[in-house]
């Protein structure tokens, strides 16, 4: 909910920030605060309305018009409905999703629990708000990977979690998010696991209307049962969750049944709070009759005004215990007890350093985001949350802030929201905090706090938009509260959040794609002219009237945005695409008292704009680019619609007169078609059940098929066919979870769907076959395996050919090089070649190197040019040459430099990495890396630093994180900025050519040392960017494992004799003696261990007798004790066959022939991607040589013919 505090982080940024990154440009704020003067209190509590104004929007959406009020329990209804429908005919066949993301970004997370049968406790469950359970286990790692439990269970919004401490095998999850938000999603009860967590069940005792909102669960660790703190009051078990009696609430020892949390002491006493001014109530044995109520005017405890109450017990003191009391939606006061409850001291609040939030630490929300735990050995140590964190280490007499939601004010960065902290079981260090950003960790009692939310996608998007290119996977998607999102890579992407707040509607233009806009709340917005690489900040002013999360559409042909506003009006932004805002506020008579719900323009009719209205109705306007007051044409009157609050207008392409018409609304007819322009419209409804509908999309293959975005997923029918439209479930691959917005690819057809707790997801249901394919690193080392990744549309059968004459059938195949160079790979899949995808020079094998390495092995960047390689995920990249920017031009020496963009300022939110060859640092002693940089970036939030890996890139580390002389200059304690919290780097301006270097032992003794040079950016405010030359890698003479004399081979009567010497080894594992047919491709014949390491002299043999061959290629793979490689020459030994087709393999400029019987050939020499490169007639013999154009090294086959014979093919390898 980082829009509440969006106007907060400007007027800090304007007035108190030393370090203003605004300065350079007002529009790069976000747009709505973009005209703000110096905050009021009447300001603060417009921006805390903000919550409540999302409230009122989704309520008057979905709401049931017959009885004015949102009816989320028929979605349990659904639920049945929907399993009962999976297995029949109705929906379209063949749709399967395919999960892209984002990898790196989750959300609103309540559940969490460290798992109690993981005795290292690195196994961690969690959930998202709606989308569902998660694992992880192993929540320490750098890249951390967690897995959906189930994307089916029939309710997905688990908000508690809990097991039981008599026996761990048990775990109980509720499901129903009860804080009142507006985008909650009701439950459906309560699951339990027998078995650890593997397999779940619903309790059937809790299918009832008590169980849809479960705010916490707890298991009592002496008896084993357990208690549910519901809206309807505490409910408990006694016998494993068979059934359920209430023990507390309105009726039952209480006022109120709205219980906020229920905790249990060390010694086993129950401690209940509950809402709407009742208080706080204990129990010893959690029976109904037998809780007290501790809060009396004698107790120091407040007896009216309160709201939510937090509670946390100390788990080392009994009879200590903390209460955390809302009033009036702000935080009231904290409150202690020494005395189990008999008495409450009021605390000193803590203060956040934002003065947009002061000693409300909450700012407004705290009926939604509060929480609190103590220090499971010190009752005196206190953590807290409401939209930043805080501890105190005296009992509450005073606190101390960890952590700033942007990571301003000096503290560092920790999403806002925060809703759940817990330990892990008996540490005072290690402890979890979940927030509507997902999962953090800190490993250091709050000190430092790093985020574990990777690969966690329970984000929650609201619209999605697609780039028009077929086959790129390029997508924009907005989500509540963690901004919007551009998608670039297959499968599950680690995205880039290309503006800030609020994620609302987005959009690319279909004709011109550098043109893209993300929209915030209101009427604000964000405008890119450069494919999305920079937004710069646009507000209409016109934005009072506009709904929260705002329905726009884009006019592609003529760069117009038409967006909602107020009652009877709406806003045509008539140069959108000059980041402009000049803009109209129009009036439409036909809206009546209504306003915008939905907004299409159509694909057909130039200037025609389709209106859905919140009563109903659907408005025809054309002409809509001129003027500004408007009648418009009601298309659906007296068809029989309700007065709900439409969704989509769906207008098929190529067919004005056939339209489909969602709505939003419970408790009515959702789905209409007209087949005549709205002359007379049907119902379409058939069997779905009663749930909003969000988004249609008619198949663009057969517009009688259609898909819905709907609350339990996306549903389908085969068949438009009136009231008998058979409709299913179309989840395959998607889960059980709203879906907010679907949208089509034209070009291809890909469709993509946006969800609204498990991220973004696309079907290539209605696309043709096509190979697509990516790596995951398309930079490595020799010898380390690359997986590479399908992104085919509709593959059954997959060839692979891996650019140097290897190859695999698997979907997702795993590749090792050899050696080092640049390779072409190509795929094709369902055994048709004409599907083939070549991409070529797309994987670089760096080389592997010895130390001393000096500018001229290669780090001049003037030779061995194939030594280093850029990397590029995002933004602008590192090229090789010599840039005329002022800044960066120019070289140290030489023609080249390693420069981030040769022409122009860098892009914002720029990731981009430079690799080194891997060298061999495995001599005892100090090693100095240095470099020449001159650089101009922005001071302290943009730069670079210097990583080193010791496995060939699996892992990499800072190289040196702290600040010194001629290395980093900026420590980057506090985050916010394009890098890590705590990682330090180079920043600022340097004019001219300067000096850097690093000398460390600390990779001294290993053997696979390389080196890469990151690049970033953030979201705002480019410079010139950085130019780099002259690198080099001193220190201590690389130790040769192996100092090879000699490899020799000779041809015996029956065997081939293989002979070599060595003067020294040093860590010699051995040696494996490959052979070949061809000279290409080698396969192992023997393994001979070697001799460790030693000074002496050494001789070695080995006798082929598997020989049967005429021409035989041998060569030594030596392998040391680390397992790293390297390789001898190739000999060649050849027995007489007079037959025998010989060629010089491999060949530089020409082929000669060896041997080869004379003869007039028909000849043909084709590359490996199946370019032909030569075809003749020629008269051949012994020792012919047959020139070639010119051409790239790389595997070649030559097929020769001779006459009145067959055809024979061979491979080469030109160098």
């Amino acid at each position: 909910m980082k829009y509440i505090l969006v106007i907060f982080i400007f007027l800090f940024i304007l007035f108190t920030q030393t370090k203003n990154r605004y300065s350079y440009n007002i529009t790069y704020q976000k747009p709505v605060i973009s005209n703000l003067p110096a905050e009021s209190d009447e300001d603060s509590e417009k921006e805390r309305s903000h919550m409540q104004e999302l409230i009122a929007l989704e309520n008057e959406l979905t709401r049931d018009p017959a009885t004015g009020l949102v009816p989320r329990e028929r979605l349990i209804e659904a639920y049945a409905y929907t399993r009962t429908l999976t297995a029949q005919r109705g929906a379209i066949s063949g749709v399967n999703w395919i999960e892209r993301g984002p990898s790196n970004v989750s959300g609103r997370t309540r559940a969490m629990m460290v798992d109690p049968n993981d005795p290292t406790q690195k196994t961690i469950w969690a959930a998202g708000v709606g989308g569902g359970l998660f694992k992880c286990i192993d929540i320490t790692s750098s890249n951390p990977q967690w897995t959906p439990i189930n994307n089916f269970f029939s309710n997905m919004a688990i908000c508690a979690i809990a097991y039981n401490p008599l026996n761990t095998q048990e775990f109980y999850f509720g499901t129903g998010e009860g804080w009142f938000n507006a985008d909650a999603i009701r439950g459906f009860g309560i699951w339990k696991s027998s078995d650890g967590g593997n397999t779940w069940n619903q309790l059937a005792a809790t299918t009832g209307t008590n169980y849809y909102y479960i705010k916490k669960l707890v298991v009592h660790p002496g008896t084993g049962h357990v208690y549910a703190a519901t809206r309807q009051g505490l409910f408990r078990s006694t016998n494993g969750g068979t059934s359920f009696s209430k023990v507390l609430g309105n009726g039952t020892g209480a006022a109120s049944n709205e219980i906020t949390d229920i905790d249990i002491s060390a010694s086993g006493r129950l401690f209940a709070g509950i809402d709407n001014a009742d208080g706080v109530y204990t129990s010893t044995t959690g029976a109904a009759g037998d809780w007290t109520k501790l809060n009396t005017l004698a107790s120091g405890f407040p007896t009216a005004s309160m709201g939510r109450i937090e509670l946390a017990c100390a788990p080392s003191n009994t009879n200590t215990l903390y209460a955390m009391v809302e009033s009036a939606t702000t935080l009231q006061n904290i409150y202690k007890s020494i005395n189990a409850g008999v008495n409450w001291t009021t605390l000193t609040k803590p203060t956040d350093a934002d003065p947009g939030i002061g000693n409300d630490i909450t700012r407004g929300q705290a009926w939604y985001d509060l929480t609190c735990a103590v220090d499971p050995n010190n009752e005196n140590i206190v953590y807290a949350g409401g939209i930043d964190l805080f501890k105190t280490s005296n009992g509450g007499t005073a606190w101390s802030q960890l952590s700033h939601w942007y990571g301003g004010f000096g503290f560092q960065y920790v999403h806002a929201d925060q809703h759940n902290i817990i330990f892990q079981p008996s540490s005072s260090s290690v402890l979890y905090f979940a927030n509507d950003g997902g999962i953090y960790r800190s490993a250091d009692a709050g000190n430092s706090i790093s985020f574990k939310g990777d690969n966690y996608n329970v984000t929650q998007f609201y619209s999605c938009a697609i780039h028009p290119t077929a086959y790129i996977n390029h997508f924009l998607a907005g989500a509540q509260d963690n901004g919007t999102h551009r998608f670039n890579a297959f499968g599950i992407n680690s995205t880039a959040e290309v503006t800030g707040g609020d994620g609302a509607f987005c959009h690319i233009d279909q004709s011109e794609p550098q043109f893209q806009f993300t929209s915030y709340v209101n009427n604000s917005y964000y405008v890119s002219t450069n494919g999305g690489n920079n937004f710069t900040g646009v507000t209409l002013s016109s934005n009072t009237g506009a709904s929260f999360i705002n329905p726009t559409d884009y006019d592609d042909l003529n760069n117009r945005m038409y967006c909602s506003d107020a009652n009877g009006r709406f806003v045509r932004w008539n140069n959108p695409s000059l980041v402009g805002n000049n803009h109209t506020n129009c009036t439409i008579s036909s809206f009546g008292t209504s306003r915008a719900t939905a907004i299409t323009v159509s694909p057909n009719t130039n200037n025609r704009v389709y209106f859905g209205t919140s009563n109903g109705r659907v408005i025809l306007l054309d002409n809509a680019h001129s003027g500004s007051s408007f009648t418009g044409t009601q298309i659906n009157g007296g068809a029989g619609m309700p007065s709900g609050s439409v969704s989509c207008v769906e207008v098929e392409r190529g067919n004005e007169n056939h339209i489909l018409v969602t709505f939003f609304n419970y408790g009515v007819v959702s789905v209409y078609e007209t087949i005549n322009g709205g002359t007379s419209w049907s119902s379409v409804e058939g069997n779905l059940p009663d749930m909003p509908i969000r988004w249609a999309l008619f198949n663009p293959l057969n517009a009688q098929q259609c898909l819905l975005a709907t609350e339990l997923g996306v549903w389908s029918t085969d068949l438009l066919n009136g009231g008998s439209t058979n409709w299913g479930p179309t989840n395959s691959g998607l889960a059980n979870v709203r879906s907010d917005m679907l949208q089509i690819r034209s070009s291809d057809n890909l469709v993509i769907a946006a969800t609204h707790a498990r991220g973004l997801f696309s079907t290539d249901a209605f696309t043709n076959p096509k190979a697509l394919f990516d790596a995951k690193k398309r930079v490595s080392y020799v010898n380390k395996p690359i997986e590479f990744l399908d992104g085919s549309y509709k593959p059954t059968q997959w060839q692979w050919n891996f650019g140097d004459a290897s190859n695999s059938t698997n979907q997702n195949p795993t590749k090792a090089y050899t050696a080092p160079g640049l390779y072409p790979v190509s795929m094709y899949i369902n055994n048709n070649p004409a599907t083939n995808e070549l991409k070529n020079n797309y994987i670089q094998i760096l080389p592997n190197r010895q130390t001393p390495y000096m500018p001229g092995d290669g780090g001049d960047f003037e030779s061995n040019a194939l030594h280093f390689a850029s990397v590029t995920t995002n933004g602008t990249s590192f090229e090789r040459g010599n840039s005329a920017v002022a800044g960066k031009n120019g070289t140290y020496s030489g023609a080249n430099a390693w420069v981030t963009g040769l022409t122009g300022n860098y892009a914002d939110n720029s990731a981009s990495f430079l690799y080194s060859p891997n060298y061999k640092c495995n001599a005892p002693g100090s090693y100095t890396i240095s470099f020449y940089a001159k650089f101009a970036f922005e001071n302290e939030y943009d730069g670079f630093n210097i990583e080193y890996t010791t496995d060939k890139g699996d892992t990499w580390l800072p190289l040196g994180n702290t600040v010194q002389s001629g290395w980093n200059n900026f420590a980057n304690a506090t985050g916010g900025t394009a890098f890590p919290s705590g990682r330090a780097f180079i920043t600022g301006t340097q004019a001219s050519y300067t000096l850097y270097s690093y000398t460390t032992s600390e990779f001294a003794g290993n053997t696979n040392v390389a080196f890469r040079i990151v690049f970033r950016s953030d979201f705002t405010v480019s410079a010139a960017g950085l130019a780099l030359d002259q690198f080099s890698l001193n220190g201590p003479a690389t130790l040769l494992p192996v100092s090879l004399t000699s490899f020799d081979g000779e041809t015996r009567e029956k065997y081939n004799q293989l002979t070599w010497n060595t003067a020294s080894e040093y860590n010699n594992k051995g040696y494996h003696l490959l052979r070949s047919t061809d000279g290409i491709e080698f396969k192992t014949l023997a393994y001979i261990k070697g001799k460790g390491t030693t000074t002496q002299t050494s001789a070695y043999e080995y006798d082929d007798h598997l020989v049967p061959l005429e021409t035989a290629y041998y060569r030594l793979m030596q392998e040391d004790l680390d397992g790293s490689t390297s390789f001898s020459n190739i000999i060649v030994l050849k027995r007489e066959h007079t037959d025998e087709i010989r060629l010089i393999n491999p060949f530089n400029q020409e082929i000669i022939f060896s041997s080869i019987p004379e003869n007039t050939y028909y000849l043909t020499v084709y590359a490996a991607d199946g370019k032909l490169v030569l075809s003749a007639n020629e008269r051949l013999q012994n020792g012919h040589h047959l020139p070639l154009p010119p051409i790239s090294p790389g595997l070649y086959f030559i097929t020769l013919t001779p006459v009145g014979s067959t055809p024979k093919t061979l491979r080469l390898l030109k160098l």
